[in-house]
């Protein structure tokens, strides 16, 4: 009689899954891979409404927010005469029609640009200074701001007073109030000018130091160019040589923007 072999339940199990009915399941390939943990994904932010931290003053906003409303009103209520001096800065026979009109230099649209101009050139002396010499007192930075007001204001009135006494001398006194009427017409473009050029430094990442090179030096060169070309223009109406000409550029234009740089950046 055969001995039959006793049956283990054990092996069976074991080669065979209950779950599943798959023989030999320890057989199959098993890969081992290490599973990473899933981070949050960043998201990138398009716009941030916290405020910009420029260093710049509320009185410094304010006072640029005036020079663009005087240059607003100019343009609102004396529009024709706004655009007589556009033409005036390329076309000679054009300055001197205003010229010949009674209120040249009391005119509202030149008081209001001459006002612009001071507090626009003001402002961007004061901010070179700051950009050399750091301060903290806000109180002090607006009486420095103060003090450049008045020293331009000086600065003209007694480089007006000088040509006035010049050309009083050489008995040509109608000379003067063109010459001054042009200084006057080519300061108020420059003013006008670096109002947008602060409103970029005020409100804006840009670096004043790219701004000063890029920009305020290149288009104050060309302003100069401009109305040195029209006071020479002024000194052969009135037959006047090239080197008395060219000494009278240095002494009363080059000579002041030399004096405003040693008081007020070095």
């Amino acid at each position: 009689m055969p001995i039959s072999k006793p049956y283990n339940d054990s092996i069976e199990l074991s080669l065979k899954d209950t779950v599943y009915g798959i023989e030999h399941e320890d057989l199959i390939p098993i890969r081992h891979t290490e599973i990473a943990s899933k981070t949050a994904p960043t998201n990138n932010i398009l716009f941030d409404p916290s405020p910009l931290n420029s260093g710049t003053e509320n009185w410094q906003v304010l006072i640029l927010l005036v020079a663009v409303l005087l240059l607003g009103i100019v343009k609102a209520f004396s529009n024709n005469r706004y655009r007589l001096g556009l033409k005036a800065l390329i076309n000679y026979s054009v300055a001197q029609e205003i010229i010949r009109e009674e209120q040249v230099f009391f005119h509202r649209s030149n008081i209001f640009l001459t006002i612009a101009h001071t507090l626009t050139l003001s402002l961007f002396l004061y901010q070179l200074k700051l950009e050399l010499f750091n301060q903290s007192d806000n109180v002090a930075k607006f009486n420095e701001f103060l003090i450049i007001v008045v020293a331009i204001v000086i600065t003209y009135f007694a480089k007006y007073l000088f040509s006035k006494l010049l050309f009083f001398v050489f008995n040509n006194t109608s000379t003067s109030v063109e010459y001054i009427f042009n200084v006057s017409l080519y300061n108020n473009l420059l003013g006008s000018l670096l109002i947008p050029i602060l409103c970029v430094g005020y409100f804006t990442e840009v670096p004043f130091s790219q701004l000063l090179i890029y920009v305020v030096v290149p288009m104050s060169l060309l302003v100069f160019l401009f109305r040195s070309i029209r006071l020479v223009a002024i000194g052969r109406s009135i037959g006047l040589l090239y080197v008395y000409i060219f000494l009278y550029i240095c002494s009363l234009e080059i000579l002041p923007l030399v004096v405003l740089y040693q008081i007020f950046i070095r």
